[in-house]
């Protein structure tokens, strides 16, 4: 698990109150992984979480380009490719690892059909990323049509977690980076605020 992938972990345990399962293996997958699976007990949802972040705003997606990110991680579509030889790339063959990713699920106990998708990025172009961005996604698809909610680390996710913990000690080496931060940030606005008297 990724320094990212910790903090969206964290956030789903303690913000959302769920219980996590991180880098879930997709048996016959083809080197995949399931980054979180979260399960929230109260409401009895059930989520499967990519995280994909890149800090450089210019390098952020747009909600069309990341189509194909959904289609790969969520539905085991693999990215388009050529081979050194024609036909030689799973894209090429048709491949799909789909069914793996829904045996994944049920491994875990959840039921597939109802799982919901959530990707996190930093932000996404041209969106307001301070909340939530459920987008319905037709994608070509034996299931239909998906939701898809999209979180941007940067303006959802980070100030809850940073909220959600406050300044307590915790033992968790992000977290506490994350609480540290968010102190030196009250400090020097304190600071700011008294030389200015």
């Amino acid at each position: 698990m990724n320094a990212a992938e910790h903090i969206v972990e964290a956030y789903f345990r303690l913000c959302r109150n769920c219980f996590t399962i991180s880098d879930r293996k997709v048996t016959s997958g083809n080197n995949r992984q399931l980054d979180i699976l979260a399960y929230d007990l109260k409401k009895k949802q059930q989520f499967h979480i990519e995280v994909s972040v890149t800090h450089r705003e210019t390098w952020c997606s747009t909600t069309a380009e990341l189509k194909a990110e959904f289609e790969r991680k969520f539905f085991g579509r693999p990215p388009k490719r050529e081979g050194a030889s024609k036909g030689a790339t799973d894209f090429e063959k048709g491949k799909s690892y789909f069914s793996k990713i829904e045996e994944a699920y049920s491994e875990c106990g959840f039921s597939p059909s109802s799982v919901k998708r959530i990707w996190v990025c930093w932000m996404v172009k041209a969106r307001d990323n301070s909340k939530p961005i459920v987008e319905q996604f037709s994608l070509d698809h034996p299931k239909g049509s998906f939701q898809i909610e999209i979180l941007s680390l940067r303006d959802y996710v980070l100030p809850a977690l940073e909220k959600a913990i406050g300044t307590a000690n915790y033992d968790d080496e992000i977290l506490r980076i994350v609480g540290f931060m968010k102190e030196r940030e009250s400090q020097v606005k304190a600071q700011s605020a008294h030389s200015c008297e």
